[in-house]
């Protein structure tokens, strides 16, 4: 069975997205894990930026069936955020890294790929690189 993979906006935008410019390779990189038999694990706060994104530039209907769909696609693994899930992402990559501009929505997404061993995220977002994760799709430049 293939590893999981990590959601995080910035891919997952990028899959569903024709506008996006690395939409091609995203989208590639996001079926090939869903066909190999792997699973997509992401956070209820990344799910939760994606349905803001999709409110605002495809209205209230789309971001419905997005939060309908999702709930009902088996390879999507919603890990819940709990005050011990946030508070250790808090120090252990907000506190420790205080140089870097990660959010918290980054910060818990690192912790929960760190507590379950994960090492590449669907991801455009460089922060992930910057705590020592492996983009996929493979992206040169910042």
């Amino acid at each position: 069975m293939k590893a999981a993979l990590f959601l995080d906006t910035s891919g997952w935008l990028a899959a569903l997205s024709a506008r996006e410019s690395t939409h091609a390779a995203a989208r590639e990189a996001y079926a090939a894990q869903v066909s190999g038999g792997g699973m997509l694990v992401t956070t209820a706060l990344v799910m939760g930026e994606m349905h803001a994104l999709l409110l605002r530039f495809r209205g209230p209907a789309a971001a419905l069936r997005f939060l309908d769909r999702l709930a009902a696609d088996p390879t999507h693994e919603i890990i819940d955020v709990d005050r011990d899930l946030r508070l250790t992402a808090v120090e252990r990559w907000l506190r420790r890294f205080a140089d870097q501009d990660f959010s918290l929505t980054d910060a818990v997404s690192f912790e929960v790929m760190r507590r379950r061993k994960m090492r590449r995220a669907l991801a455009l977002d460089q922060h992930f690189a910057a705590a020592g994760y492996e983009l996929v799709p493979a992206l040169s430049g910042p």
